[in-house]
């Protein structure tokens, strides 16, 4: 779509994720079929925002810039220079589509771990969240959180741009595999909570892939629908942040009324503020996976809720 509106001495600017050397082999043909000799200049520089604080972060981030030739890394300074009041920093257009598949490459094996750690502490019966958290008292050691698995636009897909081009990936692709199969372990635990429950209905908790936003693309509460579907559970979502699914979404009461389950899989605020008595008496049994822990579980539990988390012993 632009080739053909380019002219002698324009800027073209890729922001999109894209696998190393995209730019120079697939972007530069294509926009050179249309301009034959007529100079212009190309650079890379990935967005670095995140859903909920696009302009923010657009503004604040640093940002790193590649470019096809010095002029390209030059002319896109100047584009960038005007508004980012993060550090800049400057490199070759490969190098530049690499750091942001290394960005959320790092992010997705971390994540791995934390879920892998959490897997082991139920094995060995400690509270991986709390074992986590005094690991990271270490000066050098930041561990995220365990979770219902990875989605959204960025690290559920990442990966792959840089592991199905390369026979050096093996840790890179272990980690995808670890956090896809997340919502296989989610529907395990449930399955436990349930068992001797005849036809049980599940209310699931969230179906946007992250806290506070209404964005459910690649989120783990598809996979986790579908498979307490293949198991025979009735399934109801609720996430009052989303308009469109491709479930349908009801209303906290509509969701939770005759339910047998509660798995919280999305960490929106909203949740946290649930008082557990509200929902109690639309039950028919008063089961909730924590799959984030963000509940005030003394509450729920004192209000006879069983309640379970992922990595947790409880």
């Amino acid at each position: 779509m632009i080739g053909p509106h380019l002219s002698e001495g324009d800027l073209v600017i890729l922001e999109s994720t894209v696998p190393p050397a995209t730019s120079r082999n697939l972007i530069l043909p294509i926009l050179e079929r249309y301009n034959g000799e007529s100079d212009f200049y190309l650079a890379h520089s990935p967005e670095r925002a995140i859903p909920g604080k696009t302009i923010e972060e657009m503004r604040n981030n640093s940002r790193i810039i590649g470019g096809l030739d010095e002029k390209s890394v030059k002319l896109a300074k100047s584009v960038y220079s005007s508004f980012v009041e993060g550090e800049i920093h400057l490199t070759d257009i490969k190098t530049a589509e690499m750091v942001k598949l290394m960005e959320n490459t790092f992010r997705d094996v971390n994540i791995a771990l934390a879920n892998e750690f959490a897997q082991i502490g139920e094995e060995i019966g400690i509270d991986a969240w709390e074992a986590i958290d005094l690991a990271n008292e270490h000066p050098r050691v930041d561990i995220l959180n365990p979770g219902p698995g990875v989605g959204g636009h960025c690290i559920s897909v990442d990966p792959w741009f840089l592991s199905s081009n390369s026979t050096s990936s093996k840790m890179i692709s272990l980690a995808r595999e670890i956090n896809d199969s997340i919502p296989n372990f989610v529907i395990k635990k449930a399955r436990e909570m349930i068992k001797d429950i005849d036809e049980p209905l599940i209310t699931i908790f969230g179906v946007a892939y992250k806290g506070d936003v209404d964005d459910t693309r690649e989120t783990p509460a598809k996979k986790i629908i579908k498979l307490a579907e293949n198991e025979g559970f009735e399934v109801r979502c609720y996430d009052p942040h989303v308009n469109n699914f491709e479930y349908e979404l009801h209303s906290m009461e509509e969701a939770v009324k005759d339910s047998d389950c509660i798995i919280v899989v999305t960490n929106h605020k909203c949740f946290t503020e649930i008082k557990p008595e509200e929902i109690r008496e639309l039950m028919n049994n008063k089961n909730i996976l924590d799959t984030r822990d963000i509940l005030d579980h003394k509450s729920w539990m004192n209000n006879g809720y069983n309640v379970s988390v992922i990595g947790n012993k409880k």
